[in-house]
């Protein structure tokens, strides 16, 4: 009896033994024939594309560097032509996509007198996308210039169009002082009606206005806000018919103003 058990137990271990041996040694040999056949499998297929690329080269190039035909505009101007901005890109249309001289398109436009800054981007696979900034005058300087909103000059070759603008003058290098004092003269001057549409700094200092186009204005050197609003106060008190008949006024007083009508060659003080 005591044969018999070590007999059928030593089978068991055996057959145990042989299972455990037959799971172990299938499956790293499945991994490893894959393993052998995927660097065969990527090679074939990269000398394939190669051979496509090799065989097409052109047309491949072709569409990924189409020239650039189109062009989208992003906003809209007021005194910048279209044509001179087709003018412009004339000489850089037609290039490949990647080719294309962004620098040198965002270059020529910004050389336009009414272009203040250029946004330029290259749309795949054959756009430009353009947002021209146009300048804003607000005003006209000297004689052939303009002011935009920055207190900067620019000199565009229809400045004498926009001759409604207020007109600033005044030493070279002034224009932000100037601007700024227009701005505050103009809002002590709007509850009255006036409009300032000239005002000159001279070399010397002194502010000289010129008022609705017609009414000439002294205001000298020191306190000048001060003396425009002791004569708006005397304008506003004014009936219409009066108002029209002055021609100049001299604010240079202490405490008083000096005015010239248009028909007299007398000049009255009105005291403050």
């Amino acid at each position: 009896m005591k044969a018999e058990r070590r007999t059928y137990d030593t089978g068991r271990g055996i057959h145990a033994s042989r299972k455990r041996s037959v799971v172990s040694n299938n499956q790293p040999l499945k991994a490893s024939r894959l393993a052998y056949k995927l660097p065969i499998i990527f090679m074939i297929l990269f000398l394939g594309m190669g051979i496509v690329v090799q065989q097409n080269y052109q047309d491949i190039t072709y569409f990924m560097n189409r020239p650039i035909t189109k062009v989208i505009i992003e906003n809209q101007w007021q005194q910048i032509e279209e044509a001179d901005v087709r003018e412009i890109l004339s000489d850089y249309m037609g290039v490949g996509f990647f080719d294309f001289n962004v620098q040198g398109v965002k270059g020529a436009l910004e050389s336009h007198s009414w272009v203040a800054k250029v946004t330029v981007k290259k749309l795949w696979p054959d756009s430009l996308s353009l947002n021209v900034n146009e300048e804003i005058a607000i005003a006209r300087w000297g004689e052939n210039s303009l002011l935009n909103q920055q207190g900067n000059t620019f000199s565009p070759d229809n400045s004498e169009a926009l001759r409604s603008l207020p007109k600033l003058i005044g030493p070279e290098g002034s224009q932000f002082i100037v601007m700024e004092q227009y701005q505050i003269l103009s809002q002590i001057l709007f509850p009255a009606g006036l409009r300032l549409t000239q005002l000159s700094l001279t070399a010397r200092g002194s502010w000289d206005l010129i008022l609705n186009e017609s009414i000439q204005v002294f205001a000298g050197r020191l306190n000048i806000n001060e003396r425009l609003e002791r004569f708006v106060n005397f304008y506003s008190a004014q009936a219409i018919a009066v108002v029209k008949q002055i021609e100049r006024v001299d604010l240079r007083y202490s405490n008083g103003i000096a005015v010239r009508n248009i028909e007299e060659d007398l000049s009255g003080v009105a005291v403050r």
